[in-house]
């Protein structure tokens, strides 16, 4: 689906029993006539025990079926480069997190172990 209006062009691979075959398609896209029928929408402040709505309709005034879809960001572009940051920030955070822990249990990553149920069995207990 294209996601920008401008011309496209490519080639499509056919393969039919043994036979291949680049076939070059080309095409435009392009903004249709669909709207939102109000220009502006704003969501009247709500909490927990309350709630409010409003109704929009999605006019398409062309000749060509369109689905829609809600998204948080303009483009695809900045949905990715949105995640990735985030991603980068977590991976961050976490490795920080754990050079803590490091820093102030150094015993610990070098611990005894223990058994599955936190109990200690016979050699642990004699090694205390």
């Amino acid at each position: 689906m294209p996601q920008e209006s401008r011309p496209y062009k490519d080639e499509v691979l056919l393969i039919y029993d043994s036979l291949e075959a680049y076939i070059p398609i080309h095409g435009e896209s392009h903004n249709d006539n669909v709207y939102l029928s109000k220009t502006h929408i704003h969501m009247e402040d709500t909490s927990i025990t309350l709630y409010s709505h409003q109704y929009y309709q999605i006019v398409n005034k062309s000749s060509v079926p369109v689905e829609f879809s809600w998204r948080a960001f303009a483009t695809e572009r900045e949905e990715r480069d949105k995640k990735s940051r985030l991603i980068s920030e977590l991976a961050k955070e976490e490795a920080e997190e754990r050079m803590i822990l490091e820093e102030s249990n150094p015993d610990e990553s070098q611990a005894e172990s223990l058994d599955s149920d936190d109990s200690y069995d016979e050699d642990e207990l004699n090694k205390r």
